[in-house]
């Protein structure tokens, strides 16, 4: 009776854990949004935020820069070394009316100052230049080199034509893809100092005099206040006529930092006032600002709540062992929600029918996934919550009753149940032999 009543008990606890939740997790419905692919998620967790289409393949416009850096920075170790712009570096790109920075044929750049034209100014020439030198006089030897990066980081959704961001049939990224790009590039400190540079002075070269070059990347100018965030830092932005408008920026307020992508964002005067809104600048805005206001990391769920319980075998004090979280779960989630908002389920593949006897308080027993709005912001392990002693009585007979049921005792027993059968009708054959003789002898006698 004791033990079903600590059962029940126990199974009403995790009920009551169960409160009524939305279907998803993810915060779109927040913040009204016109950015066709996006995606922004936690730097220090990994947890997504926001996601819309982020598995899309899609042209990334000048997002492809980010991989050209990288590209550049992996295979460029003396940032000082002098690159001579070639001609057809330059001239390949005419009649394309793409962003340029003004880079003259036989002018003399630094390889550091060329990922500044690149990156701050967006110009499709210093992609051609860089491409160039780095692939040994071969542009398309650099593309070939982007694409095995690509590969490297698991970028699957990603596949590079040119170093630019041109649209090209074959040239394609995605929101994630993107962000893993981003996240790779940004483990090189003058990548991260370059991208977070909205002025840069361009020092005199052999055919041009000292100039400023000016960053496209809005959001870093207190100019522009409809699109400055303080907290953005970086990245890059994007735009060709398929692309639309694309952004990739990181921001970081309290301690949380994000990274946000987004792709085909439309352009067009959402307010009337005569000028055209760039949607990857205020989509991207309103979410972090969003979270900014509304995210926190938050223990979800700790050791103290039952999550479910598991049959023990070879115990006489107890019938089943309670399984709790080995530790505390912390994960982002909108500052009003508690542990009793959120769900916690053991993973069925992970939970054992029964555990043996002894265990111990901290014994790791399965898993489970922890949900709030319906989608899964952690996994935990489930552990014991108490001690449980082994009955050694229980146990020799628990198992030699499992042993009795297994096949291949069966298999035995067979083997020596026809042994003994062998044996009995062997000795009965021999006996009856034995009489038959005797039998003969006491004839051949008695005829004498």
């Amino acid at each position: 009776m004791k033990k079903a009543i600590i059962f029940l008990t126990s199974l009403c606890l995790i009920l009551g854990m169960y409160a009524p939740i939305g279907a998803s997790a993810l915060y779109n419905s927040q913040v009204k949004t016109e950015t066709e692919i996006f995606y922004i998620a936690s730097l220090d967790t990994g947890t997504v935020l926001f996601e819309k289409n982020s598995q899309k393949q899609a042209a990334p416009a000048s997002l492809t820069k980010i991989v050209t850096a990288i590209v550049a920075l992996e295979n460029c170790t003396d940032l000082e070394t002098v690159v001579t712009a070639k001609e057809e570096s330059i001239r390949m790109l005419d009649g394309t009316g793409s962003s340029l920075g003004g880079i003259k044929v036989g002018e003399e750049v630094t390889m550091r100052n060329l990922l500044y034209y690149l990156l701050i100014s967006s110009a499709n020439e210093a992609a051609t230049i860089i491409a160039d030198y780095i692939g040994g006089g071969s542009v398309e030897k650099f593309v070939e080199m982007m694409n095995e990066t690509a590969k490297r980081l698991g970028c699957n959704n990603s596949h590079f034509m040119n170093p630019h961001g041109l649209d090209e049939d074959g040239h394609y990224s995605s929101a994630q893809d993107m962000a893993t790009f981003a996240k790779h590039a940004m483990t090189f400190p003058v990548f991260n100092e370059i991208t977070n540079t909205s002025t840069y002075k361009m020092p005199a070269t052999n055919l041009q005099s000292e100039h400023n070059i000016i960053s496209t990347n809005f959001m870093l100018s207190s100019g522009y206040k409809e699109y400055y965030l303080a907290e953005a830092k970086g990245i890059k932005t994007g735009s060709t006529t398929n692309a639309g408008k694309c952004f990739v920026t990181t921001a970081t307020k309290d301690g949380y930092s994000y990274i946000a992508v987004a792709m085909k964002a439309p352009y067009y005067d959402y307010d009337k006032d005569g000028y055209p809104e760039n949607f990857a600048f205020m989509d991207t805005k309103a979410m972090l600002e969003w979270i900014f206001d509304n995210i926190k990391l938050k223990v979800v769920t700790d050791p103290s709540k039952i999550i479910t319980v598991v049959d023990v075998k070879y115990s006489s004090k107890v019938d089943h062992v309670r399984l709790v979280p080995a530790e505390d779960c912390v994960a982002l989630v909108p500052d009003s929600v508690d542990s009793n908002s959120v769900l916690v389920e053991p993973v069925k593949d992970t939970v054992p029918a029964f555990v043996e006897a002894p265990l111990k308080k901290g014994d790791e027993v399965c898993e489970a996934v922890v949900s709030y709005a319906g989608e899964e912001i952690a996994r935990i392990k489930l552990v014991a919550a108490e001690d449980v002693d082994r009955n050694i009585f229980l146990m020799v007979f628990g198992k030699l009753g499992d042993l009795v049921k297994t096949t291949g005792f069966k298999i035995f027993m067979a083997i020596v149940v026809a042994v003994i059968l062998f044996f009995v009708i062997a000795n009965i054959y021999v006996n009856r032999n034995r009489k038959r003789k005797r039998v003969k002898v006491f004839n051949y006698r008695d005829m004498k």
